[in-house]
């Protein structure tokens, strides 16, 4: 019972001294609310992108690309042979095609591809679409397909006309939407598929010749010998390639918008030191005005562990109720960020705060607020109690 009854008094003190300059401590929350929640962001978009060169599902999956740049085109026979080779169970064509759909701020992925390995190299991502359907864009020479969210982000219904003016290649395309396929992720419905004969038809250029060859192994336990045995049948041929898996391909095209990682992760380290700094400014303000009660506790008979105890919760609640504040902050900004930076980076169509970003945020908070605490807490019960009532 006393034990209880000392506990209460200890938080009404603790409450107490927070509330002792309220425009002060709210402040210091607001302040704290701001930056906890633009690392939770901030971490929270490399877990997306990272996570996004992770896929479980791509396990199976080998790109093969022309081994001098990824802008150098393959010919279309490096498939045939590809797809003779035991352990293959797919090869599809797939050329980027980065069309422009009426403005160019409508950026989506769209691809000129064999539509009739579509469903078989990517069955992870396209799980849910109308065989009908199906039929119709393998027979329509103009039809295209699309994912559910893309299609919704602008209205699309099958049979819609969708006109795309390509800013790598001298053509404009006239597509029907003939099939709308769902996925398990958002960002997988992202993207459009046209056929690839389009392509040859309308650019001499690009007539047998391709970007990339997509390859599905039968299992995963194929993928490094299909690797090697591919790029060391082509290693003498006039268009060597190279082959990778579909992960690594994924992150050497982010690596195109630099070192993405290291630029988050020094954001994060600095707006984690001007926590501390603000935190440690308002915490040694908050206890050089409290050096007479300080001294009043321990002449009481309180010891100074206790006080410094009373000084730490002090810091470390102060902390926490601003990174709770930050992380709901971050919670309403993960909706604006899919709708913002979705749209010129589909990987971040899948955007949240995963729940390993919110462990590290807290105890990120909790840690500034004990190291801001500590050394001025620490130096206030080193001093002389008699320094302390001199103001009485």
């Amino acid at each position: 019972m006393r034990r209880s009854r000392f506990t209460s008094i200890w938080v009404l003190v603790i409450l107490r001294s927070l509330l002792r300059s309220k425009r002060r401590t709210v402040l210091t929350v607001l302040s704290l609310a701001v930056s906890v929640a633009l690392v939770a962001v901030l971490q929270s978009v490399l877990f997306t992108l990272d996570s996004f060169t992770t896929n479980p599902n791509s396990s199976n999956r080998i790109a093969v690309r022309h081994k001098v740049s990824i802008t150098n085109l393959l010919p279309m026979r490096h498939a045939e042979w590809i797809r003779r080779q035991p352990g293959v169970e797919a090869v599809m064509g797939l050329q980027w095609f980065q069309g422009v759909y009426l403005d160019r701020s409508n950026f989506f992925p769209n691809f000129a591809s064999e539509g009739e390995y579509i469903t078989t190299l990517f069955k992870e991502e396209v799980v849910d679409y109308s065989e009908f359907q199906y039929r119709d864009f393998l027979r329509d020479r103009n039809g295209c397909l699309a994912g559910r969210a893309l299609a919704d982000k602008y209205g699309w219904k099958v049979g819609d006309v969708i006109t795309l003016k390509s800013d790598i290649f001298p053509i404009t395309v006239r597509l029907t939407l003939r099939c709308i396929f769902r996925s398990r992720k958002p960002s997988d419905e992202m993207g459009l598929h046209f056929h690839y004969k389009l392509l040859e038809e309308g650019v001499p250029y690009m007539k047998g010749r391709i970007g990339t060859l997509w390859v599905r192994a039968k299992s995963p336990d194929e993928v490094p010998r299909l690797i090697e045995r591919i790029d060391r049948h082509f290693a003498d041929a006039t268009e060597p390639t190279t082959s990778e898996t579909e992960n690594a391909f994924q992150l050497n095209f982010l690596k195109m918008m630099g070192n993405y990682s290291a630029m988050i992760q020094s954001i994060t380290a600095a707006v984690l030191v001007a926590i501390l700094v603000v935190t440690a400014n308002t915490m040694a303000m908050a206890i050089r005005e409290r050096n007479t009660e300080i001294a009043v506790f321990r002449a009481m008979g309180f010891t100074g562990l206790q006080v410094l105890g009373l000084l730490m919760a002090e810091g470390v609640l102060l902390s926490v109720l601003g990174g709770l504040l930050g992380l709901g902050l971050a919670g309403l900004m993960a909706g604006g960020v899919r709708q913002t930076a979705g749209t010129f980076l589909p990987y971040l169509q899948d955007f949240m705060i995963p729940g390993e970003v919110l462990m590290f945020c807290l105890h990120a908070t909790m840690g500034v607020g004990l190291l801001s605490t500590f050394i001025p807490a620490y130096r206030a019960i080193r001093r002389p109690i008699i320094d302390g009532l001199r103001a009485l």
